[in-house]
């Protein structure tokens, strides 16, 4: 016959022995179950999932970067302009001069945008800027800077930044 109290107390299915106190050990007095070895087996997928997307995608960032061109396109202590990604019309000037990297999101011209000193300017429209893009003459659209990023060679820009 059980004591009477033994009734009234829940079934235990893990508890802690005065012994395995010290090192904070838990022993368990039933199996888990079925939902712990799918709830296993569903993060393991998720982590498998990651893991593969993170090997496709080979390192490129995502949006809302875009490539570019390849980082060889873009000589060092040079001041190259290339078609912008996304909306027609625009491009992205890189200035690799003086040992850094700025990139410019501007509209399209008929001619290309050449060193001027320290900033760049277009002969035919008669635009100059500065380094950082301010306008250096009358009626010229300042040049929005973006940010940059390399990966797997390639230059990527993020045009959002550039509100356009």
């Amino acid at each position: 016959m059980q004591p009477p109290d033994a009734e009234q107390r829940p079934e235990r299915t893990a508890y802690l022995p005065p012994r395995a106190a010290k090192a904070r050990k838990l022993i368990l007095r039933t199996q888990l179950g079925l939902p712990w070895l799918l709830a296993a087996t569903a993060v393991a997928g998720v982590i498998l999932v990651a893991g593969v997307l993170l090997l496709a995608r080979g390192g490129r960032p995502g949006s809302p970067w875009v490539a570019v061109a390849a980082v060889t396109a873009f000589p060092p202590g040079s001041l190259t302009e290339v078609e912008a990604p996304g909306p027609h019309g625009r491009v992205v000037i890189v200035d690799r001069r003086g040992g850094d990297l700025r990139a410019f999101v501007g509209p399209d011209a008929a001619c290309p945008a050449v060193p001027d000193g320290p900033g760049f300017r277009r002969a035919c429209t008669g635009q100059a800027w500065d380094a950082d893009g301010a306008p250096r003459t009358p009626r010229t659209q300042a040049l929005a800077r973006v940010a940059t990023r390399f990966a797997r060679g390639d230059l990527y820009v993020d045009p959002g930044a550039a509100g356009g």
